[in-house]
């Protein structure tokens, strides 16, 4: 009987233990070193559109050609247990000639609706002020690089149209915010959601997978993100547009401020409804991707609670109720 396969990455994390496969994926990430008894040992984060996963390579592993990041390879693979957790270790390796480009995670909704959404999330804006400041930051250039940027390196939306994904579930969740609170100016508050990453454009790029530009390293998009809107304010007013100083104000201190404390680097903290509430649906949408995604990843129907995660520092519960609605009465005969 021949390895079964081939296997995507959503349905390997659910292999039992002692389960040979085999599949087709791309290298995203590659370690090499050495044991603490001399053995040479590969790690690698290995990735197909689905998701990505884990793998071991030992020297015993035969591979044919030369493995590194951003090629695509067919493995054949074992899951074990290793300190009562799973582990994959590859048995054989061999290097495709495939184009890498099909491998790549891409956000879920097409590029197309995506964009149309921030169009219209863009014309809600009311504000002579705020639009032309939105008008002149979104250029056609601009949302180009804007809609392929990933949202992060590694914790959520960390794909190709991540960033813009990301951003406009942040605005639909101050837009639903601003019904709730009638005090707030929506104007404001969708403004700034719409910008409040927007210096990640500068912060990553994305090679293989999410990668640190040198200037995101040197910067963040914090830093970045407050440089391009002090930008477009100057060439308003260059223009002849008199934006208001308190206004601009505002708007800097909602990039400044959108990562809520100092200890996860924003500079000031939130000091008026509007910022609040950016930096709580920008960190509620970040962390509510992470618990879908965990949901997403286990197909097992007993085995509830996932592995424990070491950045979260807790493990997942991953049943999901479906509600069960009342019979409808017959109607009168």
């Amino acid at each position: 009987m021949g390895i079964p396969g081939p296997y995507k990455s959503k349905q390997v994390a659910n292999l039992a233990s002692g389960v040979q496969f085999w599949g087709k994926y791309l290298v995203a990430e590659k370690n090499q070193r050495k044991t603490r008894n001399g053995r040479n040992i590969i790690n690698l984060r290995l990735a197909d559109s689905l998701g990505s996963f884990e793998v071991v390579v030992w020297d015993d592993c035969r591979v044919q050609g030369e493995l590194h990041k951003g090629v695509v390879i067919g493995m054949h693979a074992e899951v074990s247990l290793y300190n009562n957790r799973p582990q994959i270790t590859a048995r054989r390796i061999r290097i495709l000639d495939e184009d890498p480009s099909a491998y790549l995670i891409a956000a879920p909704v097409p590029r197309e609706t995506l964009l149309s959404e921030l169009k219209q999330m863009v014309d809600s804006v009311s504000d002579l002020h705020l639009s032309i400041l939105l008008q002149t930051i979104l250029t056609p250039e601009f949302v180009t690089v804007f809609s392929s940027t990933p949202a992060a390196k590694r914790i959520h939306h960390n794909y190709l149209g991540g960033l813009l994904e990301h951003t406009l579930s942040v605005a639909r969740l101050c837009q639903q915010a601003a019904q709730v609170y009638p005090q707030l100016n929506r104007d404001v508050l969708v403004a700034g959601a719409i910008l409040h990453d927007i210096g990640k454009i500068k912060e990553y790029e994305l090679q293989v997978t999410p990668e640190y530009t040198l200037e995101g390293k040197l910067l963040g998009h914090i830093v970045i993100g407050y440089g391009l809107i002090d930008q477009a304010i100057q060439k308003m007013r260059g223009e002849g547009h008199d934006f208001p100083p308190m206004l601009e104000n505002m708007i800097k201190h909602l990039i400044l401020s959108h990562h809520g404390n100092l200890e996860f680097g924003s500079p000031v903290k939130p000091l008026f409804p509007e910022a609040f509430l950016v930096h709580v649906m920008d960190d509620l949408d970040a962390k509510m991707f992470v618990y879908f995604e965990k949901m997403a990843r286990t197909d097992d129907e007993e085995q509830y609670i996932t592995p424990y995660d070491s950045f979260y520092q807790q493990e997942f519960f991953t049943y999901r109720y479906q509600s069960e609605q009342p019979d409808q009465p017959d109607g009168d005969e």
